[in-house]
């Protein structure tokens, strides 16, 4: 149990980490998907575009969610875990909950469980149905 703790430790790090690689600086999210302990795919806001978002949405810039879904590839996200972090310029942590494009696209793909930044600086999550 010790060692799943630190792993979602370090997940919920990485995920903060990658908010402050994104190109957008007011929106810095990060994302990290996880596979039995294991960051199979990072992803971060951006102003670039994709294909697939463009058919879901008329604001096609990729959300860390979906940059770290398309990495990863739409087929093989079944049973993973995504973590979401938020970070203000000041570094502290805000609400990252999936928006409504984002949550239909990680119920498409098979993405069990969500676990993202709040308010408070903590962070909650919930298994997807």
């Amino acid at each position: 149990m010790k060692k799943e703790i630190r792993f979602e430790q370090a997940a919920k790090a990485v995920a903060m980490t990658a908010s402050g690689v994104g190109s957008r600086a007011s929106f810095r999210l990060g994302s990290v998907l996880v596979h039995k302990n294991r960051i199979v795919s990072v992803g971060v806001n951006s102003y670039k575009t994709h294909p697939v978002l463009a058919t879901r949405t008329q604001w096609p810039f990729l959300h860390a969610e979906q940059h770290a879904i398309i990495r990863q590839g739409l087929d093989n996200c079944e049973g993973l875990v995504l973590y979401v972090a938020r970070v203000l310029k000041n570094n502290d942590l805000a609400l990252a909950q999936p928006c409504n494009v984002c949550s239909d696209l990680i119920k498409e793909v098979g993405i069990k469980q969500i676990v993202y930044s709040i308010d408070d600086g903590g962070f909650e999550g919930y298994i997807v149905s």
